[in-house]
């Protein structure tokens, strides 16, 4: 029943926004920004978003080093798989297909997978709140912007020293949460009980400098080689901004997606992009077609590999989206992004 009310409310997300997004678009005005576009300059950035979630799987390995070790190869087809299931079905269940696919393929616990996991999730919201309030305030931008800005770093920070306190303090952890859990129906707090203890240890990355820095140092990359592939896209439609505006729609366009959970980040993610752009000057119509052609070009070859690579794992969509449902208790305190 959940789950069913968690999909049709992700539907709904992203009808509200497209038909926002629509109603502010002239059809006529963007053909003739798509027919003035450089598309194969465009499709030539698309590498570079693959590069970039190289770069995370990287950063997700160091995370997971204290757990076990996995080389990045292994890593890599967990997390593309795990993308195109958030780009095909809404509620961000990509996170639960990756911890279930990594814990299938290595043996380990899906629970505590899931745990490096919210890690993981939580760098990239850090990473994309502090790269806005850098870029915004050096790109002076009004004081309505600015504090949407610090309101979401406070969110995200307050997210962040949950998971840190959790890492540092297991135990006293692990007592606070068993006060909540035996507060839910018996059969679901045992349920979470028996996963708590993994989920924990999954969190034991936080309790190193070192891994820390490492981790910090990929998930800076990967973010400035996603925002490149947004600026060689914004080159090919001619939108003439500097890269500090693709900073702010990246950063933007992703954390809106953290909040507003549709599938693959459909509607959300439109009129984050159109709204940055027509900001900073940008006429509409180049503003919906730029940010028309992006999303198809970061959506479309993801689930294209993605599905090439399920098929090559053997695992069957039933067994992929049906799994999730063990592990979604567990996953109450993580929310993920783009």
């Amino acid at each position: 029943m959940l789950r069913r009310k968690r999909f049709w409310f992700g539907i709904v997300v992203a009808v509200a926004f497209l038909a926002f997004f629509l109603a502010r678009t002239d059809f006529g005005e963007i053909s003739g920004a798509f027919s003035g576009a450089d598309l194969l300059l465009a499709v030539a950035g698309v590498p570079l978003y693959f590069v970039g979630f190289w770069l995370r799987t990287l950063r997700w390995r160091t995370l997971l080093g204290p757990v076990t070790k996995i080389t990045t190869a292994r890593l890599y087809p967990v997390v593309l798989i795990g993308l195109m299931a958030n780009n095909v079905a809404p509620a961000r269940i990509g996170e639960l297909v990756r911890a279930y696919l990594l814990g299938e393929r290595e043996s380990m616990s899906k629970s505590t997978a899931l745990g490096t996991i919210a890690v993981d999730r939580a760098f990239d919201g850090l990473t994309l709140v502090v790269m806005l309030g850098i870029v915004v305030a050096i790109s002076g931008a009004d004081a309505a912007v600015q504090g949407v800005g610090v309101a979401t770093a406070l969110l995200f920070a307050a997210a962040s020293a949950v998971l840190v306190a959790l890492a540092f303090s297991p135990r006293q952890a692990r007592g606070w949460l068993l006060r909540l859990v035996r507060l839910l129906p018996r059969a679901l707090g045992e349920r979470i009980e028996d996963l708590l203890d993994s989920f924990l240890s999954g969190l034991v990355a936080l309790r190193s400098p070192t891994t820390l820095l490492v981790a910090a140092f990929f998930s800076v990359a990967s973010w400035l080689t996603e925002a490149t592939m947004y600026f060689i896209v914004g080159e090919a439609f001619h939108l003439d901004v500097g890269f500090d505006v693709y900073l702010i729609i990246v950063a933007t366009a992703n954390l809106a997606l953290s909040i507003f959970a549709s599938p693959g980040g459909v509607g959300p993610f439109e009129v984050a992009t159109r709204e940055v752009l027509v900001f900073f000057d940008v006429a509409g119509a180049s503003a919906s077609a730029y940010a028309l052609a992006l999303h198809v070009l970061l959506l479309a070859p993801v689930i294209a590999v993605g599905f090439i690579l399920l098929w090559a794992t053997q695992v069957s969509l039933r067994d992929l989206f049906g799994v999730p449902k063990a592990a979604a208790p567990a996953a109450a305190g993580s929310r993920s992004v783009e």
